[in-house]
């Protein structure tokens, strides 16, 4: 029997989609822009509500399309702040992968109090663009161009064999998405990396989860390291074999990582002396 089931609820007066199951400490999965919450996390969601309350929502116009896309990466942090609210969450874990990590990192900067840590996979903070550069990019001959651009590196199908160690573990629904070719989350995508983020807050020294054959452009394992050594604290954690999705290519692996992750940082945090002892190398 599945733990984790589909809320519909509304947020803002739109309609709005949320997975979720499971007991324990709060944790906040944001999908990527390929599809939505299904297609990045049903193949970890099960195992990880047998330790947390998993919330896995859509996205505004890249997880469903029939709603309005927020625009501005800021945007989608506050909707996610009203998601939580909604749920009577005061606050969580937040784990992002690709374009979800920047989504999941603007909200940690600004809602701080509502995130208790954060995890990166295959993904990095969205750059702030000067407001002249973003004007320019938004005119119309430089956006169609980088809508070219983004067609070429991640909205068509021959990406599946740089984005995945083994492309036949690519879901049916992003070969089906992929083969289509442009499509409304890439125009949600690219708005909001027009628009540019906060920079990471470094104080919360995030876990980056990363498969290590990813070859799509800037989601190396050099690029991993390079984010990494940006971060002070962070912890770096590749995954054998698996590409920009390694939670599809090995979910017991990063449902380990994750798990071990928050458990130690949980244990850190527990008050000394309260019916127990936490060693200093917990």
């Amino acid at each position: 029997m599945s733990t984790v089931s589909l809320r519909e609820i509304a947020i803002d007066g739109q309609p709005a989609s949320v997975h979720v199951g499971g007991r324990g400490e709060p944790l906040l999965l944001v999908h990527g822009g390929w599809g939505g919450a299904s297609m990045h996390w049903s193949s970890v969601w099960e195992r990880l509500a047998e330790r947390f309350q998993v919330i896995a929502p859509d996205l505004p116009g890249v997880g469903r399309t029939d709603t309005p896309a927020l625009g501005a990466v800021g945007a989608y942090a506050r909707w996610l702040e009203r998601l939580l609210d909604d749920l009577g969450v005061a606050s969580a874990w937040c784990v992002g992968n690709s374009f979800g990590a920047g989504v999941a990192s603007c909200f940690a900067a600004q809602h701080a109090a509502r995130c208790r840590g954060l995890v990166l996979v295959n993904g990095t903070p969205l750059p702030a663009l000067p407001r002249a550069v973003g004007w320019l990019l938004a005119r119309p001959l430089p956006r169609q161009m980088l809508r070219a651009l983004a067609l070429k590196q991640a909205y068509n199908p021959s990406i599946l064999a740089r984005a995945f160690a083994d492309p036949g573990r690519a879901p049916a629904a992003l070969r089906d998405d992929l083969e289509r070719g442009s499509s409304p989350q890439m125009d949600a995508v690219l708005d909001a990396v027009l628009h540019g983020g906060p920079s990471a807050p470094l104080g919360l020294a995030p876990l980056i989860v990363w498969g290590e054959a990813d070859r799509l452009a800037g989601s190396s394992a050099r690029a991993a390291m390079k984010l990494h050594a940006s971060l002070p604290g962070s912890q770096l954690t590749f995954i054998p074999a698996t590409g920009h999705m390694p939670q599809l290519e090995n979910p017991e692996a990063f449902v380990d990582a994750v798990s071990r992750f928050i458990e130690a940082r949980s244990a850190a945090a527990r008050p000394r002396g309260l019916g127990g002892r936490v060693d200093a190398d917990a």
